[in-house]
């Protein structure tokens, strides 16, 4: 678990040692070493010696015979009440970008790793998983390259039922091909659909070219009764034209039939032509009607197939964006076969060719892991195993993988995260036993920039040590303090800054003021401020074991709680508002008066108000026990984050509560 240590403690404990160091060695410097005849006297000397640089560095007037006193008080008024830029804007960016550097430096050495949360999240629960039987592996992929050869045979139907039997090996194939088997089968929905418009249209062409044929019949007719119309019509008006004179019958010429009766009835076919015009029209409106209906038609099924491309189309872009690359292969043959195409589309062309390229990336990676797991290079195989699985999270080669390795994997790279933490906490003598363990069990790891760090930060706390040590002894208090200062920030747990600081309580005043204050912050419950001071009480309780047990759980309680900090700024940062608040939630119930988290707490409760204000009603309402509906906020809270601890424990409790009271 990650944590940092706080720059207070770093502060606090470097100005004590300040105190101890510089305070022996000006006394040391400016008393000599004393004879054997004047021994007795050496020790009083000394003292006031050392209380006249004491007052000469600080301008205190010393009332003391042996200036001790008033040197140690000297010393804690400026480690309590002289902070140097406390609380400023600019020590804050310098602390921050101190942190940022430490980040950067262990990110650096270890390496190229997962830094996406969810992805790392399921990587870790791969590694967790038992490896698939091989013979089922070997089964499923014979299957799906079955599928391949009855596409390419023209067997679709055949290939289509057998997507069902891949969907039976549902740790390998999660279900997907099954879901690829109903895209198949909805396209054949689709083809029956324009089939059935096909036949109307076949029906509506028989009734359009039933009405052409008796429009041009009913054509012919009223063409031929027009020409014998306009024929009878020009005979009876040249008889009429050589009528003779009147002969008392009429004006008809006895020796020639009476066409009067043609005249008459010469406008019958006229009558007949309109009405014969009038059916042909009905004829050929009915033709058109019919033509469109067909035109309409097929513009629909056009419409209904190109939408059936495009939807199919979009399905293997999801599984081509999902990591689904062999599914990406088969259902792209599948677009060819069925919609008849000879070729894939330029895009589906392109994620086939990515498809088959990462597949045999992941095919590879998992080759190169399996041998180096067999020459004992874990770290080697911890990179090409992460390698494939960003590859190709769901190819099946994956899968196959024994659980035995993959918990080696685990355990390095459990090591590799515990690393990490102790650079950005500049827990350096730790992380020295970390690596010299890491190297044993993997061999091929590269610890030479964690090495490099090491040395570089022994190497400036040292220089920063000797610095403070010669500032002290020419008696520049302040510079000595500052440099004590810089070697406690680079490396806290430097043993000569804790040898040190024991050396400066030995004074039996400052141990007892030390003790005094513990108890006093014991009594108040103010681990906070015992954690900052840990370095000036550690010392001065080296014998008592129940303080020390004391000191023990207060610091538990505060690296708790930073611990709780760190992870809530990085789920704030990652955009998991909630969860950050979450986080500083449970930590207040071991720290509830520390104003820290208090402080995250109310500036976290602003950015995620809806999911808290469901917690506090749901709480509220358990403390009023209105169990029912303290539940339904629970559930509010759980589907706002599914993550939540605190909306799940609630749940699974008042469930188990509502149960118990209705039995």
């Amino acid at each position: 678990m990650r944590f940092h240590v706080r720059k207070t403690e770093r502060i606090l404990g470097s100005l004590l040692i300040v105190a101890a160091s510089g305070i022996g060695l000006l006394a040391q410097d400016q008393s000599g070493a004393p004879s054997a005849a004047s021994s007795a006297a050496a020790a009083p000397s000394s003292a006031a010696v050392q209380a006249t640089a004491s007052q000469a560095a600080n301008g205190i007037q010393s009332t003391d015979a042996t200036g001790a006193g008033q040197t140690t008080s000297s010393a804690l008024d400026y480690l309590f009440n002289h902070k140097p830029q406390e609380g400023s804007v600019a020590k804050e960016a310098v602390d921050a970008n101190t942190e940022a550097k430490a980040r950067a430096a262990a990110a650096d050495a270890v390496g190229n790793r997962m830094q996406d949360s969810q992805v790392r999240a399921r990587f870790d629960t791969y590694l967790g998983m038992d490896a698939v039987p091989p013979d089922q592996l070997k089964a499923y992929a014979a299957t799906f390259d079955q599928i391949g050869q009855l596409l390419r045979d023209g067997k679709i139907f055949e290939a289509w039922r057998q997507l069902h039997d891949l969907s039976q090996y549902e740790v390998i194939d999660a279900g997907v091909s099954g879901q690829l088997a109903d895209r198949v089968e909805s396209i054949w929905t689709t083809n029956k659909a324009t089939q059935q418009i096909a036949q109307q249209n076949q029906k509506l062409q028989d009734n359009a070219d039933t009405a052409s044929r008796s429009a041009d019949m009913m054509s012919d007719d009223i063409q031929d009764k027009e020409i014998e119309y306009q024929r009878r019509l020009a005979y009876a008006q040249g008889k009429k034209s050589n009528t003779p004179p009147d002969t008392g019958n009429g004006g008809q010429n006895p020796t020639q039939p009476n066409i009067s009766g043609q005249d008459s009835g010469a406008a019958s076919p006229n009558v007949d032509n309109v009405m014969g015009k009038l059916q042909l029209t009905d004829q050929y409106l009915q033709s058109l009607e019919d033509q469109s209906k067909i035109k309409l038609n097929e513009l629909k099924a056009e419409k209904m197939m190109d939408q059936a491309k495009s939807d199919f189309a979009d399905y293997i872009t999801t599984l081509y964006q999902s990591g689904c690359y062999r599914h990406v292969l088969i259902a792209a043959d599948f677009y060819r076969y069925v919609f008849d195409e000879g070729e894939y589309p330029s895009s589906m062309a392109k994620q086939v060719n990515d498809s088959l390229q990462i597949t045999r990336n992941a095919g590879d990676s998992v080759s190169v892991f399996n041998n180096a797991m067999a020459d004992g290079q874990i770290a080697t195989a911890t990179d090409r195993l992460q390698e494939a699985f960003l590859t190709s999270e769901f190819d099946p080669s994956l899968l196959g993988i024994d659980l035995g390795k993959k918990k080696n994997v685990a355990a390095f790279m459990k090591n590799l995260d515990k690393m990490q933490n102790l650079i950005e906490a500049r827990d350096f003598s730790n992380l020295e036993a970390l690596l010299d363990q890491m190297k044993a069990a993997a061999p091929d790891f590269d610890n030479t920039k964690a090495m490099a760090i090491i040395n570089e930060v022994k190497l400036a706390s040292q220089l920063h040590l000797g610095k403070a040590k010669l500032a002290a002894q020419q008696g520049d208090q302040k510079t000595a303090l500052e440099e004590f200062q810089s070697a406690a920030e680079i490396w806290p747990g430097n043993p000569a800054l804790h040898d040190n600081a024991l050396s400066f309580f030995n004074s039996s005043d400052v141990q007892t003021q030390a003790l005094t204050e513990f108890d006093r912050l014991v009594a108040d419950n103010n681990y906070r401020a015992i954690y900052d001071k840990q370095l000036m009480f550690a010392p001065a309780m080296k014998d008592d074991t129940k303080r020390q047990q004391q000191l023990k759980d207060a610091l538990g309680k505060v690296q708790e709680a930073e611990t709780a900090v760190q992870k809530a700024n990085m789920l704030a940062t990652n955009g998991d508002v909630s969860g950050a608040w979450e986080t500083v939630n449970l930590a207040v119930k071991d720290l509830p008066d520390d104003l820290k988290l208090n402080a995250m707490l109310g500036q976290l409760a602003g950015k995620s108000a809806e999911f808290v204000s469901a917690i506090n009603k749901a709480k509220d309402a358990e403390g009023r026990s209105e169990f029912g509906y303290s539940l339904t906020w629970y559930a509010i809270a759980q589907r706002d984050y599914p993550a939540s601890i605190i909306a799940n424990d609630g749940v699974s409790r008042l469930s188990k509560q509502i149960l118990a009271n209705q039995l």
